[in-house]
């Protein structure tokens, strides 16, 4: 039916943007039966196509790529513009407390000075608090015992027992 594309039936040329690779056919389309309508649109899209190849290879310029031996095309900058699903966001209104601050010079207090390397753990570590610099002092496998404090703690504080019974 509508294997080739009759120029003559076509009342208006493609219209191509190139740097979308878009070919649009504005041209009605017949109403006819469901059958006949999709012989005449895969004829149009095929047309469609081919003229679009047809562009690409005469306006844009070809060359070959050094690293692989391609042929490639350089497509021009788009001239479609394409719509945005939502619009463009406002900007925020800023706080009266942002607005003062800017006024003032106030400025956000930074936080890098809070932490500390601990080179025991190799890591680094808030300097106080929760899992702080100082909260593994207590987990040394080896510690020095002082022979006169254990004896007296042994003793259970027999100097105290002496000087009560000395009054």
């Amino acid at each position: 039916m509508a294997d080739t594309m009759d120029t003559t039936t076509q009342l208006q040329p493609f219209t191509f943007d190139l740097g979308h690779l878009l070919c649009t056919d504005t041209n009605p389309v017949p109403t006819t039966t469901d059958t006949d309508r999709e012989a005449i649109l895969a004829a149009r899209a095929q047309a469609c196509a081919q003229g679009l190849i047809n562009q690409l290879l005469t306006a844009c310029p070809i060359h070959r790529s050094q690293e692989s031996g391609d042929l490639q095309i350089k497509l021009p900058n788009p001239t479609t513009q394409l719509p945005r699903e939502k619009p463009v966001p406002k900007e925020k209104e800023k706080t009266k407390w942002e607005r003062f601050a800017e006024k003032k010079g106030i400025k956000a207090k930074k936080k890098d000075g809070k932490l500390a390397y601990d080179e025991a753990r190799g890591e680094w570590v808030p300097k106080y608090g929760y899992k702080g610099k100082d909260a593994g002092k207590g987990d040394d496998w080896l510690v020095e015992v002082d022979e006169k404090a254990e004896r007296e703690a042994r003793e259970g504080g027999g100097k105290v027992k002496k000087v009560k019974k000395n009054r």
